[in-house]
């Protein structure tokens, strides 16, 4: 069908309300003969316009009977309609879905590069699957700790909290033939690592290319093994960047760029996407700080760094500005064969400047998250694609965009 005599239909489920709202961009303005009718299942928009015809599945059953006609007002482009759901539509409930959690992934699965097929783990390494707690789990056990009634907080205490492993110092250590894996990453012990699939860029914390054996690093060495921390590994096949280093001991795989077999899952289900693990990240970033607000900075590069250790690039002069606006709704474009789980979001881009207001303000509402520079640049472009999605006039909001991204589906 030519773009420009075309139909564009939106429909949003909005669960609170058990409704769906649905947005429709005709190509010339409606005239009385414009038609739009639901089909006897209750699942389907049909839009009848100047000689053309368009569908659209909603993301939820509506009375059959319901009535939109006649299309008004007659002379817009721009129609809109709010339909209540069928009383026996069932809706999802709002939860936290992690894609690939420990009990989702079969251990002693082998673990390959998604790109290339390059195996990263060989088969029979990893034995177990844990999952990590959250990102502030050490603070948290040390703020329950130190506020307790009558407690008296002293240095003594800070070093037995240290002593557990769960002082706000404390790191997770990697074990080999162990897997953590946390919302984005798979936390490994470099032992465990394929060598041969991994480029040089590993090569400073002891692993030999040419043989694949893991050797002693030397003590004079040390401390330049220290300073690749989060430095990037990629696959030596297809140069795709696999994950980070994070230490001398340890190397997080990103959940998007790897594949590894699940539980009871059929050949054909859905991976993880960068879009499923963003959305994860920016739920739990709501849920744990309760701001809904972030902005998404650059990884840090060995060598190049600045405020708060981050990379100092070209394309780090503007920064993306997020706002989750509604964390569980499901949405059905004509643009799109099936309906989506997803979370709606507004997003601009700032400068580094004004970041720094907002990531600094006393009263600041927003938070920053981190990812690697060419995931944010693959992040602002699905959210430049799912703009599209909606019709011209519900793309914008003030100054910022509109934007989705797929949560992940664990039926899916």
């Amino acid at each position: 069908m030519n773009s420009t005599n075309s139909i564009l239909v939106y429909a949003e489920r909005l669960s609170n309300i058990r409704q769906i709202s649905i947005s429709c961009s005709l190509h010339n303005p409606a005239t009385s003969e414009t038609q739009a009718s639901i089909t006897s299942d209750g699942q389907t928009l049909a839009v009848d316009h100047d000689g053309v015809k368009t569908s659209v599945q909603l993301p939820g059953s509506v009375l059959p009977s319901q009535q939109i006609n006649p299309v008004w007002p007659v002379g817009t482009k721009d129609l809109s309609w709010r339909l209540p759901l069928a009383p026996a539509s069932s809706i999802s409930q709002e939860e936290q879905t992690v894609p690939w959690s420990a009990g989702d992934l079969q251990p002693e699965t082998p673990i390959t590069c998604r790109q290339c097929h390059a195996t990263v783990v060989d088969a029979g390494l990893v034995k177990v699957w844990k999952d990590l707690p959250s990102e502030n789990w050490a603070e948290m056990m040390e703020f329950w700790h130190c506020h307790k009634p009558d407690h008296a907080h002293t240095h003594a205490h800070d070093e037995n909290l240290a002593s557990r492993a769960y002082g706000a110092n404390s790191r997770i250590s990697a074990q080999s033939g162990v897997g953590f894996v946390d919302l984005t990453s798979l936390l490994l012990s470099e032992t465990d690592i394929s060598a041969s699939t991994i480029t040089q860029s590993l090569s400073s914390i002891g692993l030999n290319q040419k043989t694949g054996d893991c050797v002693e690093t030397p003590e004079t060495e040390q401390s330049n093994a220290l300073q690749t921390e989060n430095s990037p590994i990629f696959c030596v096949s297809c140069k795709s960047q696999l994950g980070v280093l994070n230490d001398q001991t340890s190397v997080s795989l990103f959940k998007w760029r790897v594949h590894l077999s699940e539980k009871a899952q059929p050949a054909t289900r859905i991976v993880p996407s960068l879009e499923h693990c963003f959305s994860a990240m920016l739920l739990a970033t709501m849920a744990r700080s309760g701001c809904s607000k972030s902005i998404i900075l650059p990884m840090k590069v060995q060598g190049q760094s600045n405020r708060n250790g981050l990379q100092t690039t070209k394309t780090s002069s503007q920064l993306l500005n997020i706002w989750v606006f509604n964390s569980n709704i499901a949405f059905s474009s004509t643009q799109l064969a099936n309906s989506v789980l997803a979370v709606k979001v507004f997003y601009r881009m700032v400068s580094q400047t004004e970041a720094d207001k907002l990531l600094d303000s006393m009263t600041s509402d927003v938070q920053d998250i981190n990812l690697p520079a060419d995931a944010i640049s693959e992040v602002l472009d699905t959210l430049n694609r799912s703009n599209g999605f909606l019709p011209p006039s519900n793309r914008l909001f003030k100054e910022w965009k509109v934007g989705l991204l797929e949560k992940w589906d664990e039926d899916q």
